[in-house]
């Protein structure tokens, strides 16, 4: 048996139970059962750590707690990763959205499960270990945290991720973080053949959120698809003329053809 197995409850901590249970919140904070209980600002803190230890609310961060819907001192309770999310950003008020390897899971482009969920935010930085979950956040302007969409997981959690298309760019954009060139190209090319109308939403958001060698590589990659050339334009018009050439793959052999037009080398195949 683990210590969480083992655990036993002294009448202060059954009496914080009893009030966590009837007061149905889902945080809690240093120093609200202080007044509550009637104990010192220490036995507080003492307290609190202790139900943390003993597995019945979770620490999200120094003097704040999650309390679990279903709170019994005769059960050890997980709390779903994304439930921390939720209610971690709400305490930073942050902006938002689940991206990275947990969006390529959610939307099928693998089948491994990503054994940490990743957070791109505005307010923290850092992987961290909460609750038995496993997080990367990754910090960034709120420019950036634009073009998400809120979904329902498995267990009516609301959340925001990435959209598909959105996703798909910042593959091409953080490809080195997600190893994601060259499949990322077979990705798209799966969902333009699937339904044609996502290819509008891909250059949108290369030109909003991407940067000169994702408009280049996913320019150049349309074009091999016949894709309606004015959507094209869009990102040539964008790149204009550059005298460096940028590998169409990057990390691997440089030999190959040079294409003028989007000022790439195009080093295999995609």
């Amino acid at each position: 048996m683990n210590n969480k197995e083992r655990r036993q409850f002294g009448s202060l901590e059954m009496k914080a139970i009893a009030y966590l249970q009837l007061r149905g919140t889902k945080t809690l904070s240093t120093g609200d059962l202080k007044d509550v209980l009637g104990i010192a600002e220490q036995t507080d803190k003492d307290l609190l750590s202790s139900l943390n230890k003993k597995g019945i609310i979770t620490r999200l961060k120094a003097g704040y707690y999650l309390i679990p819907n279903k709170l019994s001192p005769t059960s050890n309770v997980i709390i779903d990763g994304m439930e921390i999310v939720v209610n971690l950003m709400k305490y930073y008020d942050a902006k938002y959205m689940i991206s990275g390897p947990t969006a390529i899971y959610y939307y099928g482009y693998t089948t491994q499960i990503s054994n940490r969920i990743y957070v791109y935010n505005d307010k923290i930085y850092g992987d961290k270990q909460i609750g038995g979950s496993s997080f990367v956040f990754m910090k960034t302007s709120t420019k950036r945290l634009k073009g998400a969409e809120f979904v329902v997981t498995k267990k009516g959690i609301k959340i925001p991720y990435v959209s598909k298309a959105r996703l798909l760019i910042d593959c091409i954009y953080d490809w080195n973080r997600y190893n994601t060139i060259p499949k990322v190209f077979n990705w798209i090319r799966d969902e333009i053949e699937k339904d044609q109308e996502i290819t509008a939403k891909l250059v949108s958001n290369a030109i909003r959120y991407g940067n000169k060698i994702v408009q280049r590589r996913l320019g150049y990659f349309l074009e091999t698809l016949n894709i309606d050339e004015k959507l094209v334009e869009k990102l040539q018009n964008k790149i204009r003329s550059s005298k460096t050439l940028k590998p169409l793959i990057p990390n691997t052999d440089l030999k190959g053809s040079v294409n003028k037009k989007w000022g790439l080398i195009i080093n295999g195949k995609i």
